[in-house]
Formats: C-alpha cells, sequence, structure tokens
C-alpha cells in the first residue's frame, strides 16, 4: 500500500452529530457505514506504542490508511497501546470510549475533539437551625448547640427572647457547643459562654456583650474553681498542673497528673455546665490522660476503685460515699435466655462485693442493691452471658438382627438303669427313644425273611434315633429420642425386670434339738437399653457427643430358681458431628459356626456307615449390631 500524509481541513456543516449526543453504538453505526466507502478503515493496524501523543497517534494511522481526519491539538493524553490484526474503525472507536472524545462526521472527514466537562451544579447551603428556646412566662432560656456558629446563636437568642446580644469583633466567627435546659435567662448565657471560653458582660440599658475570657486559666496553672452549688472554693491542687478542655463534640479532653478527684469534677462540671451535688468530699487523687469522653464517663473512672460512687438524677449528679443513704440503688435484672441458678456460680465475687444480690426465681432475675455504677456493671456482665443455650436434640436408632440354624443328627444305643419306655417326636423332626420291648417287637418283624435270624435285646436297653433342624431369625430395630441444653448431660433408660428364687436356710439351736429355717427371697435382675450423652455445640453448629449406649437381654435359665443369663453389648465413644447429619457411631457383625459329633472310633468315620455309628450336631449363627446418631441444633 502506497503511505502518503494527507493534510485535510474539516469543513463544519449543518449534519454535523456529536458523539457527547449519542450512544456509543450510535457512533459505532456511523464508523460501520463509513467504511462502505472509506476502506482503510477496515484496514489492519499492528503497532506497539508507548508515550505518544493522543492527536499524534491518530493522524499517523489516518495517514497511513488513507483517511481524512482533523484532531485538536489539546489531545495531549500519552497513549500507551499495543495492536495486533485490529481494524481501523475498531481502534479509532476504543479511543472515543476510552478517552471520552467527542467525534465529527462530514463526508468522508472524520473530526476528533476533546469532550467538554459538564459543569457541576451549584449547591444550595442550607444553613443548620439554631436549636434556642426561650420561655417568656419565667425567662427560661433551653439550648442545645452542637458546632454551631456563635454569630448565628446570637442572632437566634436575641430574636427569641428580645434580649440585645452583642458579640466581641474577635468571636464572630467561633463555634459553640453546649447544652442546658430550663435555666434562668443570665445563668444560661453565662454556662454558655463560660463552657466554651467567654465571658458575659451586661451593662445597664440591657444589652449583653459577649467576649473572650481574659482571665480564664483552666490550663497548666492554678484556679480558683466554682462548684454547682456557685462557692467559690480554692483548689487543692496549687501545685499541681492540669488541663481541661471542651472539645467540639459536647465532650471533654482531660490531662492530668496525681490531681485530686475533687478538683478535676469542679473543673468539668465548669466547662460541661453538668450540675452535681457532693455528700462526701471523695478523698484521692487521680493521674489520667484521656480524650473525647462525656462528663458520667469521667465520674466511673476516676471513681473506679474507690469507696466512693455517683447517682444521676434528672437534673444533676448525687455524689459520695458507696453506703451513704441515697446513693445505693436496686433494680430487677431479669434474664431472657439462661436460667438464674446456671449463672450465679459465673459472677466474679469482686463484681459483686459491696452489692446485695437476691435471686427471684418467679421472674427467673435477681434483685440487686448497691452503687449505681456497681448495678449497671453487673448488668452489662449479665447481659453479655444470657444468650440463647442451644438444645440438642439425639436420634439414636439401634439396628438389631441375627441369623442362626442348628442340625442334629445319629443314632445312639446303650442299656440304661432301668426299662425304658419309647417315646418321642416323629414330625416335624424325628427325635424318638425306643425301649427294649418295641426293639424286640421290630426284631420279631423281621425273623422269618430269608436266611437272617436275629436275637432278642435286654430288658433295660434303649435306642435314640435323631434328625432335627432348627432355624430362627430376629431383626429389631430401637429409635430412641432424647433432648438436652448443650452441655448438660441426659440419660434414657428402657428395659424389663426379672426375679430369680433365692433360698437361705438358718439353723437355731434349742433344747429339743436343732430346728431348721428357710426363707426364699425373690431377687430382681434388669436388662436395660441405657444411654446417655453430653454434647457440646461449637460456633459453627459442630456437635461434639460424649456418649454411652448400654444394651442387655436375658437368655434361658439353667433351672425354674436359678438367675437367668444375660449379654451385654456397650458402646462408648467421643464424636464430632454436623448439625442434623446421621453417622454410624459403632457395628458388631458376629459370625458362628460349629460342627460337633460323637461315635465309634473307626467306624463313625467311616462314609454311610458314620450315620449308624455317631451322633452330630452343626450350628451356623450370624448377629449384627448397629447404631446410628443423628444430632439435631434448636434455638
Amino acid at each position: 500500500m502506497k503511505k502518503r500524509l494527507i493534510i485535510l481541513v474539516m469543513l463544519i456543516c449543518s449534519n454535523s452529530i456529536l458523539f457527547g449526543q449519542l450512544k456509543i453504538s450510535e457512533v459505532e453505526e456511523k464508523f460501520n457505514e463509513l467504511a462502505k466507502t472509506q476502506i482503510g478503515l477496515n484496514e489492519k493496524v499492528e503497532v506497539n506504542i508507548s508515550g505518544i501523543p493522543l492527536s499524534s497517534f491518530i493522524t499517523t494511522i489516518a495517514s497511513e490508511h488513507n483517511l481524512n481526519v482533523s484532531v485538536d491539538n489539546d489531545l495531549k493524553s500519552v497513549i500507551v497501546s499495543n495492536f495486533y490484526d485490529a481494524l481501523v474503525k475498531d481502534v479509532f472507536l476504543f479511543l472515543v470510549k476510552k478517552y471520552n472524545l467527542t467525534v465529527e462526521f462530514t463526508g468522508s472527514i472524520i473530526a476528533f475533539k476533546s469532550t467538554p466537562l459538564k459543569p457541576e451544579p451549584k449547591q444550595t447551603y442550607k444553613a443548620k437551625p439554631i436549636d434556642v428556646k426561650y420561655k417568656s412566662a419565667n425567662t427560661f432560656l433551653s439550648m442545645n448547640l452542637k458546632q454551631d456558629s456563635l454569630y448565628r446563636v446570637a442572632e437566634a437568642i436575641t430574636r427569641k427572647s428580645g434580649n440585645n446580644v452583642i458579640l466581641a469583633p474577635n468571636v464572630k466567627e467561633k463555634i459553640v457547643s453546649v447544652y442546658i435546659e430550663n435555666r434562668p435567662f443570665e445563668n444560661a448565657l453565662e454556662m454558655m459562654a463560660k463552657s466554651n471560653g467567654l465571658v458575659v458582660v451586661k451593662n445597664g440599658n440591657g444589652v449583653f456583650y459577649i467576649q473572650k475570657d481574659g482571665n480564664q486559666q483552666v490550663s497548666n496553672q492554678s484556679t480558683n474553681s466554682r462548684n454547682s452549688n456557685g462557692r467559690n472554693t480554692n483548689s487543692s491542687s496549687k501545685t499541681k498542673q492540669f488541663k481541661i478542655d471542651l472539645n467540639g463534640n459536647d465532650k471533654i479532653d482531660v490531662e492530668a497528673d496525681n490531681i485530686p478527684i475533687k478538683d478535676l469534677i469542679d473543673q468539668a462540671s465548669a466547662l460541661t455546665g453538668e450540675h452535681f451535688f457532693m455528700y462526701d468530699v471523695p478523698d484521692g487523687n487521680a493521674s489520667l490522660y484521656v480524650k473525647n469522653i462525656s462528663y458520667e464517663e469521667l465520674l466511673i473512672n476516676i471513681l473506679k476503685g474507690t469507696d466512693y460512687t455517683y447517682k444521676k438524677t434528672e437534673d444533676y449528679y448525687v455524689i459520695g460515699n458507696r453506703n451513704t443513704e441515697g446513693l445505693r440503688t436496686y433494680e430487677l435484672i431479669r434474664l431472657e435466655n439462661r436460667s438464674i441458678e446456671t449463672v450465679k456460680d459465673l459472677i466474679p465475687a469482686d463484681m459483686i462485693k459491696g452489692v446485695e444480690l437476691k435471686e427471684f426465681v418467679e421472674l427467673n432475675g435477681y434483685m440487686v442493691a448497691g452503687s449505681y455504677v456497681q448495678i449497671q456493671e453487673l448488668k452489662g456482665f449479665l447481659r453479655t452471658i444470657d444468650v440463647i443455650v442451644p438444645m440438642v436434640q439425639i436420634d439414636i436408632v439401634i439396628v438389631s438382627s441375627g441369623k442362626s440354624t442348628t442340625l442334629s443328627t445319629g443314632i445312639k444305643a446303650g442299656i440304661s438303669d432301668a426299662p425304658v419306655t419309647t417315646g418321642g417326636d416323629i414330625f416335624p423332626g424325628l427325635d424318638v427313644t425306643a425301649g427294649a420291648q418295641t426293639i424286640n417287637g421290630l426284631i420279631n418283624a423281621f425273623n422269618g425273611f430269608g436266611v437272617l435270624n436275629l436275637g432278642q435285646v435286654t430288658p433295660n436297653f434303649y435306642l435314640s434315633l435323631k434328625a432335627l433342624e432348627s432355624n430362627s431369625m430376629i431383626d429389631m430395630t430401637s429409635t430412641p429420642k432424647i433432648s438436652t441444653l448443650n452441655g448438660h448431660e441426659a440419660s434414657l433408660i428402657i428395659g424389663e425386670t426379672d426375679y430369680y428364687e433365692q433360698q437361705i436356710f438358718s439353723f437355731n439351736n434349742t433344747i429339743s434339738g436343732q430346728n431348721e429355717r428357710q426363707n426364699i427371697t425373690y431377687i430382681p435382675t434388669e436388662a436395660n437399653l441405657s444411654i446417655t450423652v453430653k454434647p457440646f455445640v461449637s460456633a459453627d453448629e459442630h456437635v461434639t457427643l460424649e456418649i454411652k449406649v448400654e444394651q442387655s437381654d436375658f437368655k434361658n435359665r439353667s433351672s425354674p430358681s436359678a438367675p437367668p443369663g444375660k449379654t451385654t453389648q456397650t458402646f462408648q465413644s467421643l464424636i464430632r458431628v454436623k448439625n442434623g447429619e446421621m453417622i454410624m457411631m459403632g457395628g458388631l457383625d458376629k459370625k458362628k459356626k460349629a460342627d460337633s459329633g460323637s461315635g465309634t472310633p473307626f467306624l463313625s468315620r467311616v462314609p454311610v456307615l458314620k450315620w449308624f455309628f455317631s451322633s452330630r450336631e452343626k450350628e451356623k449363627e450370624k448377629s449384627k449390631l448397629h447404631i446410628f446418631i443423628k444430632p439435631t441444633v434448636t434455638y
């Protein structure tokens, strides 16, 4: 392709279109439409550029592909890009979007311009209302100021009260904060000025003039403090240095090094406008460096660990010894989620020292009496631990199955001590014992056939024939459920009780001889399904279980008066499972196979003959015991 540079002059026509007025999709449509006649827009660009001004890059691309472009000189953004096999129109569209360009189309001419920034709308300032209230009936003034302009505060006070409040030139720009509720006008104005480092001067014409307090020496020097009763008291910290400032958030910053507690209270009350009444003057000093704390927070910290406390009323604070009448308060603290029996042992001993604590079982709460601060601390502690205790339901599935087969066969002959009577079962199993009379009858029936002639057996002779097979199958499923609170043990016992006879013989020696006495006692014995579980629920609702399962069953008695036999199977485990997940806690599979017999030596091992000269017993038994467990946590 022949490369040449074309210098174009862009003509502005009436049908020019600005990108700023179109969507990007419409600009893309204009490029596609122009590409039908301007082949260079469909050609590919392969370039890697860095540190080239945007205007230079556009004109170079246009020159390489024979396109008519016009570029403003103010497009000085430095471009760093890599284009490989990209269409020219796509490159132009990318630059338009990335650098927010305005593009105009005039015939085959494309003009690129910077898009002027839209001027931000002017924000109208709305002045914050000044919260000042005045009651003309009793000339009481209330103020709730938070970072307000002193000039606007003076204006509001003058307008609402009718009293002229004039500001000194050097305090008109001052920002003030104070909260005063229903105080006489002059007293309220003085408190507002003093808490903000100002002073009020009243002339004979009833005009109030506010200026800086040139005599205020709160910081780094000894001061005479004024308490809430208006009495001037000489500070006991003449040689001490401390600083108390009122910041813009209606809170105070305090720097004090071994300063008497009373002086700290006096200064803080004077700055914040809080009132107090002292039953007893607090002893001791305090050292602190704190910022942005409230008046009440200051009292809590400087009185903590001392014999003094405070009580807050609607209008003032009462300060004095913890045991002083009027400072002790009482409150009923009720628990919502925990039981008071389980909570009392958790309360630290130091927290209830000097506090009277009584259980109120009917309302699940504590009746407490003591200092206000201690009660609030105890109340906060109880609220912290008064959370919902999870309840855990344990579903246990016990699956037990058994299958057994017994086969007994054989012939047994012998001589008893007395004649045996023929008897036994023929159906469904063969188990017959034949006496001599029956056997001799059979012998007589066989005699006379052929050359075989058998003799008679003795009267005490007997013959036993046995061919028995027995089968049994047992399937049993138990599904007990128990529930308990987190961390508490629960148990479940299901079973039966049997009795066996116990005979006790006693002998008494008398004049006439020895008397024998027999006592019969029935002793109970139990076979139970016993389950004991103790769950622990973690924060992620996994459940750790301490669980023990014991299952016992009765077996046949060896005699009617003997104790019944008993089989016991026990599982004991510590497991961790998810909430609602079922797992197999344990399983026992047992197989038993027995083959026993007795007979005549040698003949009992010869095929066919062994059936006439031996008796045999075969036994097969198979049993399974599996335990599944599923915990479910509820709140």
